[in-house]
């Protein structure tokens, strides 16, 4: 009997112990954790203009709706008159609020923040926040199928209410090569931006291939090369170039 009564005391031990455990593993999965995200762009094309991008992103875990974070720093290095070899540079710092909600395979984030200008240009063309101080609103949306091989596209957008400025860019790509578990992926990537007021506007459309490569699951690269045409009231004529892009994004 006593050896049949140490023996329940031990399962029963055990099974408390199993099942504080599997309790405190639960109660951990529902405490939100933030999760930061680091992402920057370098942009140079054959008009003599460069953008430089660096970024991050703070959301919670998990999925369903949940509240986040983000701030970029961008520099746009260019020529205000095509026809003159004077250059000027407008930096910016935009720091956004807003609600993003994700399943297991699609997403959407809505936000809103503001940008600050440093040597403002209404009519600085290629300026993705707009070339202006001003309140800004975000869009977001992602699909990457439900198969090993989906497609995966992307949409981004961002608006300037002060110089009436709009930035898109969509995405789609699909992987590169037959083999089971390949990091590569070759897609297609639109852009347009288009805004201005008081009768002086810039716009820009870019189309080019692109490549992502995926060097660990928390570091991609993507490299872009494409076509650009410039134009608006800004401009005595449109201006078209070839440009080329490389980003990164880091989730440690």
């Amino acid at each position: 009997m006593m050896r049949l009564d140490a023996h329940r005391n031990a399962i029963l031990t055990l099974a408390l112990a199993a099942g504080t455990t599997t309790l405190a593993r639960a109660a951990d999965a529902q405490i939100p954790t933030l999760h930061p995200s680091f992402y920057g762009s370098g942009e140079a094309d054959t008009r003599h203009s460069q953008f430089y991008l660096l970024g991050m992103y703070v959301g919670l875990g998990g999925l369903g709706w949940s509240p986040y974070f983000n701030v970029n720093g961008w520099a746009l290095h260019y020529r205000p008159d095509p026809s003159n070899t004077a250059t000027s540079t407008l930096s910016a710092v935009s720091p956004t609020l807003g609600l993003a909600y994700a399943s297991r395979n699609r997403g959407v984030s809505f936000g809103a923040g503001y940008s600050w200008v440093h040597n403002p240009n209404i009519a600085a063309p290629g300026a993705e926040g707009g070339g202006t101080n001003g309140a800004t609103a975000s869009l977001g949306a992602y699909n990457n199928g439900t198969r090993r091989r989906s497609l995966h596209t992307q949409l981004l957008a961002n608006y300037n209410f002060d110089s009436r400025y709009i930035w898109a860019r969509g995405r789609a790509s699909i992987p590169f090569g037959y083999f089971r578990r390949q990091p590569s992926r070759l897609g297609l990537e639109v852009v347009g931006q288009d805004g201005g007021k008081n009768g002086i506007t810039t716009n820009e459309f870019q189309v080019g291939p692109t490549l992502e490569y995926v060097w660990t699951p928390n570091f991609r690269t993507t490299g872009v090369v494409g076509y650009k045409s410039v134009g608006g009231s800004a401009f005595t004529s449109r201006d078209n170039a070839a440009y080329f892009k490389l980003e990164f994004s880091l989730s440690p």
